[in-house]
């Protein structure tokens, strides 16, 4: 039996499909069940599908009472309910009812005899459990367009110890779904049923009723089958479901498993058309005869043996005594070489015979002679059992070839398997975010990978897609967004040649780029290019840093010098310390960071803004425990951030640390150069020009979220963040690209 339904998944604009197959007639033997029910007012299902490996009347009681359990699910999840707690109220009441039915002695089934698993699919969400065996394969849609393929109830046997009715579902698994995801469960290992490029074809590309009409024509009418598909539909599938009401008839005539009925008899004919050695020898035979008119004695044996075989030992015989005699032979006339050589007479006659040709042409005419009086079916025998061993020698070598290139694709595949299973163990780490043991096994997958021949194109396409699958989940386990063109915003050295950026600064109104030439760029976005700001300062100084508050803009030179950018030049502060290597403006107050040296201890120096002069120096870090001895940039938004070159960030609130640390990053950070966040930002932003990549932590908790890096980003310097445009601006040599955040909840 066939059914589809369609809900609209609230707050995700996502339809989920779903649909099922359960055997309806007494042929399909029947020994188990599947349900799959609609959640009222949330766009979700509950579903369960459940078997057991002997029919009885414990068996049917069982089934019932998981049927009733999933009824009372569907019944009572509301429109308020959270879908965890639901499910895992549902959870610790069902194992407490199977529990209890066995201690009050209902029935007698063992534990290992039950393969069940129950879920809810809601919200964008699912959680599902289960017991026993059972086939349940998850296909996550990537960006990519490519699917990753978990099999989530090995993840199921992996967490759960051996099975009891004290508590048969032990372990809940839960996830998030996004379009184009498919779910799929059955009662048959679907993978060893069908090839796994088809099934996943079939399960990605079309809708579920059609995917499950199309995988039960792979099994025979009177095998019982139990699946049901669940999908975030994403408008990818084209909707070829059999019409309503009309259930689309099994085809076991076209069925793989008739097709394997019929493989034995198949077999026997092809093994009548066989070629053997035994008919090619009786070809031979048999056209010796046609080419002869007298037999000669070593035929009329042939055609007198009753066995082949008997007739091989005979030949086999036979030709040993001949090589016997030709031995011993052999050896008599070299008895008599060497007699002969002892007469001088001897060696004479020897040396005469060498050089006039030694009766060459007299022993080959004595040769042809003897032939002559051969008969001719004797000697078309010989020609015969000479083509055949030919024959028997080439097909020998080709059979060995052959094996060993067997053995050999045998032990490719045994790798292979190894391989995909190591990379399907990774993936499932993955969901359990076990993101270290995921990642020692994909690392284990890239050595195997290592050792896999490249000796055909498809071994080579075949290690490309492995590396690339592993590579694709790594950056997932990295939270790498790659950007492959970010957009170009415009380039300086269209303005004046061999000029690059050092600083750049948003102000409410523009924005700015301060060029290796002293110049102030602004960029003119309509045109995607750069106009002259303001020319360098008198005294040749060039920006190497940026700050702005409310449209006032700092910069700082090479030599520690502070000046104030305005239209019309660049005009000193009168601050200058050539140990400062960074610079922050904020609330009327500018902050210079200091590392430790040999001289003098690192800090943060505040100078307060009186009109156009900063005065007021102020040691404002009061207490630390943290080296400031790498120290390269500091970003404030009320309190202080210090970024060291490591990577490591250091909050200080009121002067004093306060215990802020930043999560780890892989590959880990080395050469960190600047960082940013303010006062309305969650996140905190780290710029590697070493690795070509921005990395993005929650400030809350120091949470590493995310990293963007393109090989574009050649020569980075600097960058600014407009989270309320959802955009990050980076500076790379001349050019000032732009990229849109993934991290920021639109």
């Amino acid at each position: 039996m066939y059914t589809n339904d369609k809900w609209r998944a609230n707050g995700n604009r996502m339809n989920i499909k779903a649909s099922q197959y359960e055997p309806t007639s007494p042929e399909e033997k029947i020994r188990g069940t599947s349900v799959l029910l609609p959640v009222a007012d949330r766009g979700g299902y509950v579903f369960m599908l459940a078997y057991t490996k002997k029919e009885n009347a414990d068996t049917e009681l069982l089934l019932e009472t998981l049927i009733d359990q999933i009824h009372r699910l569907a019944d009572s999840f509301g429109k308020e309910s959270n879908p965890q707690h639901r499910f895992e109220q549902f959870l610790g009441a069902l194992n407490e009812t199977l529990s209890s039915h066995v201690r009050e002695g209902r029935w007698t089934v063992p534990i290992n005899n039950v393969h069940a698993i129950v879920g809810i699919v809601s919200g964008g969400q699912m959680f599902l459990s289960g017991t026993g065996e059972l086939t349940a394969l998850f296909l996550h849609k990537k960006p990519s367009q490519r699917y990753q393929i978990y099999n989530l109830f090995r993840g199921i046997q992996t967490e759960q110890s051996l099975p009891t009715w004290e508590k048969p579902f032990a372990v809940v698994l839960d996830g998030d779904l996004h379009e184009g995801d498919v779910f799929c469960v059955s009662d048959k290992d679907l993978q060893q049923a069908i090839e796994t490029d088809e099934l996943n074809g079939i399960l990605s590309t079309l809708p579920p009723v059609s995917a499950v009409e199309k995988i039960r024509q792979y099994f025979s009418h009177k095998d019982p089958l139990l699946l049901v598909i669940i999908k975030l539909d994403d408008g990818s599938t084209a909707s070829i479901a059999p019409e309503s009401g009309s259930p689309a008839v099994q085809r076991a005539d076209v069925s793989v498993e008739e097709l394997l009925d019929t493989e034995t008899s198949t077999s026997r004919f092809l093994e009548d058309q066989r070629p053997s050695i035994s008919s090619l020898f009786r070809g031979v035979q048999q056209w010796v005869k046609t080419k002869t008119q007298s037999k000669s004695r070593i035929l009329q044996d042939l055609n007198t043996e009753r066995s082949f075989v008997t007739t091989l030992k005979r030949l086999g015989r036979t030709l040993m005594r001949g090589i016997i005699f030709l031995a011993k032979r052999s050896v008599k006339h070299a008895k008599r070489a060497v007699l002969a050589l002892k007469k001088k007479e001897s060696r004479e006659h020897i040396k005469q015979q060498v050089l006039t040709g030694g009766g060459a042409k007299d022993r080959a005419r004595a040769i042809m002679q003897s032939a002559q009086r051969v008969p001719r079916s004797t000697l078309f025998l010989v020609l015969g059992v000479l083509i055949a061993v030919i024959i028997l020698a080439v097909g020998i070598s080709t059979i060995s070839k052959s094996q060993a290139r067997s053995a050999e694709e045998e032990a490719y595949a045994k790798r292979l398997t190894t391989i995909e299973d190591t990379i399907e163990r990774a993936a499932s780490a993955v969901i359990y975010k076990d993101e270290d043991q995921a990642r020692t096994l994909y690392l284990n997958a890239e050595t195997l990978i290592e050792e896999l021949p490249t000796d055909t194109p498809e071994r080579t396409q075949k290690v490309s897609e492995l590396t690339a699958d592993i590579q694709a989940a790594m950056d997932d386990i990295r939270h790498l967004v790659t950007i492959p063109n970010p957009p170009l915003l415009g380039d300086l050295a269209t303005v004046t040649d061999g000029v690059f950026g050092n600083a750049l600064v948003q102000t409410p109104d523009s924005l700015y780029v301060f060029g290796s030439d002293g110049r102030a760029y602004e960029l003119n976005r309509s045109q995607k290019s750069f106009d002259v700001s303001s020319e360098a300062p008198e005294s040749g100084s060039i920006a190497q840093l940026g700050t702005q508050e409310d449209g006032r803009v700092y910069t700082m030179d090479s030599i520690g010098e502070i000046y104030q950018v305005t239209d019309t030049g660049a005009n000193s502060v009168n601050l200058i310390d050539p140990s400062w290597v960074d610079l922050q403006a904020y609330a009327d107050r500018l902050y210079l960071l200091r590392p430790s040296s040999s001289d003098q201890e690192g800090q943060i120096v505040r100078y307060t803004r009186s009109g156009s002069e900063f005065t007021s120096e102020t040691n404002w870090i009061t207490s630390r425990t943290v080296s400031f001895d790498n120290a390269v940039s500091l970003t404030i938004d009320g309190t202080v951030y210090v970024l060291m070159r490591d990577g490591s960030i250091s909050r200080f609130s009121s002067g004093s640390e306060d215990g802020w640390a930043a999560g780890a990053v892989e590959p880990r950070i080395t050469g960190a150069t600047s960082i940013w966040t303010d006062a309305d930002s969650s996140y905190v932003y780290v710029l590697e020009p070493s690795t070509q990549r921005l990395i993005v932590f929650d400030k809350t908790s120091g949470e590493f979220l995310v990293q963007y890096s393109s090989s574009t980003f050649t020569d980075l310097t600097d960058f600014v963040v407009d989270e309320s445009d959802y955009t990050i601006y980076l500076l790379a040599g001349s050019k000032l690209y732009s990229i849109a955040t993934s991290h920021i909840d639109e």
